[in-house]
């Protein structure tokens, strides 16, 4: 466990029993989180309400508490070797940023991507962090391989609506 200077996060690292999670009524069968929680602090973040029904803190204490999935990247490994793996659609990042800032250091989102690819597994991508433009030779291979996309949230490119309401993104103008 470490926290982070600058905005006061600690970030605890626990490896992960499961790393693909079953999604039902969406558009992809299966979601895949490297971290939960999220530095972000979206005022309209909707993971906020379900933290809030699970009676956990989704007010100004949000984001302070990142869980990091050390094992993750091995643990998905194991799941898509599975011979009942149908190689359905994952989606990255539904319930918090795959790019979170420690991922410079754990590089778990490109550790996925890299099983992901290999596994010729088709995935979407969904973030705020421009640390994916480190991950795009890791795209490009897996695109080879499967249907891969890429999803960058961008709600404003007004600085001060930005500031409100996304205080821990990058700003939007890194993004686009």
């Amino acid at each position: 466990m470490f926290y982070s200077p600058c905005m006061r996060v600690q970030y605890r690292e626990e490896p992960c029993s499961a790393a693909l999670n079953r999604v039902k009524g969406m558009g992809f069968g299966w979601s895949l989180n490297p971290y939960m929680g999220c530095t972000h602090r979206c005022t309209f973040c909707y993971v906020r309400a379900f933290e809030r029904r699970a009676d956990r803190p989704y007010d100004d204490r949000y984001g302070s508490s990142i869980r990091v999935k050390t094992n993750v990247a091995a643990v998905l490994r194991a799941e898509l070797a599975r011979p009942s793996w149908k190689q359905e659609g994952v989606a990255i990042g539904a319930a918090t940023d795959p790019y979170q800032p420690v991922e410079g250091r754990y590089r778990l989102t490109r550790s996925c991507l890299e099983a992901l690819g290999a596994a010729s597994t088709p995935f979407t991508i969904i973030t705020r962090g421009p640390l994916i433009v480190r991950d795009v030779d890791v795209l490009i291979e897996a695109a080879r391989r499967a249907a891969v996309s890429v999803a960058f949230s961008v709600p404003t490119l007004d600085h001060a609506v930005w500031a409100t309401t996304e205080p821990g993104t990058a700003p939007p103008r890194c993004r686009a």
